[in-house]
């Protein structure tokens, strides 16, 4: 990239607008940081994409404060907040949000494998078998399959429907 554009670009440039750049860059970054601190606080899954935006802004902000003032009197101070807050910070972020997506990917995996376990099973139907116990719910306060013996409840395979569209009925027995 430097081969190409290094030769083009003029050696110094005078930015009519520089102080203007760097206050909308710095409320821009603050802005982030106050809602990445927000939903930190409330717990909001946001906080993922508000820290690879920070960290990104962060890393920005360093790259510039350190490039630009190197051969000038503040040159020290940019490599101390650069290199001492901006960076480490921003890498912080940027773990932050590893950290959220592979807890939320773990979530997902549990939730996933559960919900694959439930539908191995049959679920009883709770109308009918309300019905056969004398109209009171069952208590399901666990994840466990039903029971056949305990709930009678046939599958649905096994039930001999002479139902139109009824699989077993086209096919023939």
């Amino acid at each position: 990239m430097d081969s190409v554009l290094g030769p083009v670009l003029p050696g110094k440039y005078d930015a009519e607008h520089w102080s203007l750049l760097w206050t909308g860059f710095d409320v821009v970054l603050l802005a982030v940081l106050g809602y990445a601190g927000w939903a930190a606080w409330f717990r909001r899954q946001i906080l993922a994409t508000t820290s690879i935006v920070a960290g990104t802004l962060l890393l920005c902000d360093a790259w510039f404060d350190i490039i630009t003032s190197i051969g000038n009197s503040d040159e020290w101070l940019s490599l101390l907040t650069g290199f001492g807050i901006e960076i480490p910070l921003a890498v912080s972020f940027l773990c932050l949000y590893r950290h959220i997506i592979l807890k939320t990917l773990e979530a997902y995996i549990c939730v996933w494998k559960m919900v694959r376990r439930l539908t191995a099973f049959e679920m009883p139907d709770l109308v009918s078998v309300s019905t056969r116990r004398e109209g009171a719910l069952p208590n399901r306060t666990s994840f466990a399959p039903p029971i056949e013996s305990r709930w009678a409840v046939p599958h649905a395979a096994t039930m001999n429907l002479d139902l139109p569209g009824n699989a077993r009925t086209a096919v023939g027995r």
